[in-house]
C-alpha cells in the first residue's frame, strides 16, 4: 500500500498509542541518526580521554606538635587558634608571588606560560595545590595532622613541589610565630620604657616640689614630726640634766658652808669636832669625801633616771649606769665604815698627835674648799651651757612648728603626684610582669621549643594516575552520543506525518483493508544507494577507528 499523506487528518486525529513493534520499527527507520551519533560521542570521548595528560598527585602529612613546656608555666604570645594559622599560612603560600616564584623554579606550565598570560598560569596552580582540613582540632590539640597535595601532570616534579610546599609550610609558620611572639614582647618593652619615662618625670617634679617647698609636704611632714619629738625628748634631759645639777649645786653650797663653818673654828683655835658640832645644834660632822661621793651618787641616780625614761632595764647603757652607781654606793660605804672607825681610834692618842693634827686642819680645809668652789664653778658653766642648749632646741622646736603650719596648697598638689606615680608604678609592675613573661615565651620560640609544625609523612611519587578516569568518559561520551542520537530520531519520527504501516492506515482512514501493493523502486537505484550507504559508514567506522587507535598509541608512546 502506498504511504498516504496524514497533513489533513493530524489536526483533527490524535496520534495512536505505539508499541513495542511500532518502537522497533522506529529505531529500524533511524538507525544511522541512532548510530552515528552514538560512534562520534564514542571516538570523541576515546580521543579526548587518551589524549587527555595524566595528572598526578603528590601529597604529604604534616603534624602539630606540642610545646616542650607547658603552657601553665610559660605563656605563650600566640592568640591565634592553629586552625587559623594554617589557613593564614595557606593563603601566604597561595599569593602571587609565591606561586610565581614556585612556577619559576621549578619549570611549571612550560606550554602554558608560552601561550597564557602569568596570572592564568598562577590561577591553574592554585586549584592544583590542595591543603586538608584540621578536622576538630582545638589550640591545645597535639597530635593533629593535615595533608597537603598538590596535582601536576610530571609525577616527579609533582613529588618536589609537593616537598617544597610542606617545607613552606614549616618554615612559614616558624617565622610567623617567632615574629608574632618578638612584636608582643617589643611592644611589652615600649610600654614599660614608657611607664618608666612617667614614674621618671613625677620623680623629678616631687623632688622640686621637695626643694621648693621644704618642709611642707607630707612624707617631710612626717620627719619634721619625729625631728619635733626627738627635740621635745631632748628638752626633756636637759630639764633633767638642769634638775640634777640644781640638786648637786645645792649639795656643794651646802658642803662648802660647812667647810667655812669648819675653817672658822679652825681659826679660833676651837676643836674642829666642837666649833662645827655647836654650831650645827650637836650635829655630826660630814666628812668632805663622803659628801663628794654622795653628790656622784646623786648624780648618777638622776641620769639613771632618765635613761630609764628612753630605753627598758635590758639596754646596755641601763646596765653599765646601774653598775657603776652600785660600785659608787659600795664606795661610799667603805668611805663611812673606814671613817667611823678612825673617830673611834682617835680619843686614846697623845695630845702631841692631837695637836698636830690641829695644825693640819686648815690647810686640808683649805683644799677642800679650793675643790668645792671649783666643783661649783663647773656646774655654774655646766648649767649655762644647759641653758644655752635648752634655748637653741626650743627656737628649733618653733622653727619646725612653722614650717608644718604651711599653706595646704603643697600638700594637695603633692598627695596627688604621688597618687598618680602609685598608679603608674602599678601599671608598671605588671607590665614588668608581662615583659618578662613575653620574653621567656620569645625565647621558648626562638629555640624552636614552642608549638611547631613537623613532617608526619614525606610526599612519595606518585605511581597512577588520579585523573582522567577514562572508563567514565568513554562511558559518558557513548551515553551522549547514544542520547543525542535518540533525540534526533525521536524529532524526525514527530516530524513525518506520513501512513508507515497497515495500522497507521486502519487507524486514520476507519476504512476496511483489502490488501497492499508494496512501493517498487528502481533495483539499479536501491543497490547505488546501499552501496553509498556501506561505504560512508565504512569511512566513518574506519576514521574513528583511526582517531581511536591513533590516541590510544600516542598515550602509551608518551608514558614511555
Amino acid at each position: 500500500m502506498q504511504p498516504t499523506n496524514q497533513g489533513e487528518l493530524s489536526g483533527s486525529v490524535a496520534r495512536r498509542p505505539l508499541d513495542v513493534e511500532d518502537y522497533l520499527d522506529i529505531a529500524r527507520r533511524h538507525r544511522s541518526w541512532i548510530l552515528a551519533p552514538a560512534f562520534a560521542g564514542l571516538v570523541i570521548a576515546v580521543v579526548t580521554a587518551f589524549l587527555w595528560p595524566d595528572s598526578y598527585r603528590a601529597s604529604g602529612m604534616i603534624r602539630v606538635v606540642p610545646p616542650k613546656v607547658p603552657n601553665r608555666l610559660i605563656q605563650t604570645n600566640i592568640s591565634e587558634a592553629m586552625t587559623q594559622r594554617v589557613a593564614s599560612i595557606y593563603q601566604d603560600i597561595q599569593s602571587r608571588g609565591t606561586l610565581t616564584n614556585l612556577i619559576q623554579t621549578h619549570n611549571l606550565y612550560p606550554d602554558d606560560r608560552k601561550r597564557l598570560p602569568m596570572e592564568d598560569v598562577v590561577e591553574k596552580m592554585r586549584s592544583a595545590i590542595d591543603v586538608g582540613q584540621i578536622a576538630g582540632m582545638r589550640r591545645s590539640d597535639s597530635g593533629a595532622a593535615f595533608r597537603v597535595s598538590f596535582s601536576y601532570p610530571d609525577k616527579r616534579i609533582a613529588q618536589k613541589v609537593c616537598s617544597d610546599l610542606i617545607s613552606r609550610f614549616i618554615d612559614l609558620s616558624l617565622s610567623a610565630r617567632s615574629s608574632q611572639s618578638l612584636i608582643t614582647t617589643e611592644f611589652f618593652r615600649d610600654q614599660l620604657e614608657s611607664a618608666k619615662a612617667e614614674i621618671d618625670e613625677i620623680d623629678r617634679r616631687l623632688t622640686a616640689l621637695r626643694v621648693r617647698n621644704a618642709g611642707q609636704t607630707p612624707d617631710q611632714a612626717d620627719g619634721l614630726i619625729n625631728r619635733i619629738n626627738s627635740l621635745e625628748s631632748t628638752v626633756q634631759s636637759i630639764n633633767s640634766s638642769l634638775n640634777r645639777v640644781n640638786q648637786e649645786k645645792l649639795q656643794l653650797e651646802t658642803n662648802l658652808r660647812f667647810l667655812r663653818d669648819q675653817a672658822t673654828a679652825a681659826v679660833k683655835g676651837e676643836p674642829a669636832g666642837a666649833g662645827a658640832g655647836s654650831r650645827a645644834g650637836g650635829a655630826p660632822r660630814v666628812d668632805p669625801r663622803l659628801a663628794q661621793i654622795e653628790s656622784e651618787i646623786a648624780r648618777l641616780e638622776s641620769s639613771l633616771a632618765l635613761l630609764r625614761e628612753n630605753y627598758k632595764e635590758g639596754h646596755p647603757d641601763v646596765q653599765r649606769a646601774q653598775s657603776y652607781l652600785d660600785a659608787k654606793r659600795r664606795q661610799w660605804e667603805d668611805m663611812r665604815r673606814e671613817i667611823e672607825a678612825g673617830s673611834l681610834a682617835g680619843p686614846p692618842a697623845s695630845a702631841a698627835a692631837a695637836a698636830s693634827a690641829e695644825r693640819r686642819v686648815p690647810v686640808e680645809l683649805s683644799r677642800s674648799i679650793a675643790q668645792v668652789q671649783s666643783a661649783l664653778q663647773a656646774k655654774d658653766m655646766e648649767m649655762e651651757d644647759l641653758n644655752r642648749q635648752m634655748r637653741a632646741t626650743q627656737d628649733r622646736i618653733r622653727e619646725i612648728q612653722a614650717r608644718l603650719e604651711a599653706s595646704p596648697a603643697t600638700q594637695q598638689e603633692y598627695i596627688q603626684l604621688m597618687r598618680d606615680r602609685k598608679l603608674i608604678e602599678d601599671r608598671y609592675n605588671e607590665l614588668a610582669t608581662k615583659a618578662n613573661v613575653s620574653a621567656m615565651a620569645t625565647d621558648l620560640e626562638n629555640r624552636k621549643q614552642s608549638e611547631t609544625l613537623e613532617i608526619l609523612e614525606q610526599p612519595i611519587m606518585p605511581t597512577d594516575p588520579y585523573a582522567p578516569n577514562r572508563q567514565v568518559i568513554i562511558l559518558g561520551g557513548l551515553f551522549i552520543g547514544m542520547a543525542i542520537g535518540v533525540a534526533l530520531a525521536t524529532g524526525r519520527e514527530l516530524k513525518d506525518t506520513s501512513l508507515k504501516n497497515l495500522k497507521d492506515v486502519r487507524a486514520y482512514t476507519k476504512l476496511t483493508v483489502l490488501g497492499s501493493i508494496p512501493l517498487l523502486e528502481n533495483d539499479f537505484i536501491v543497490r547505488r544507494r546501499r552501496r553509498l550507504g556501506w561505504l560512508a559508514w565504512a569511512a566513518s567506522f574506519l576514521l574513528g577507528v583511526l582517531l581511536m587507535a591513533g590516541s590510544v598509541v600516542y598515550y602509551y608512546t608518551a608514558q614511555t
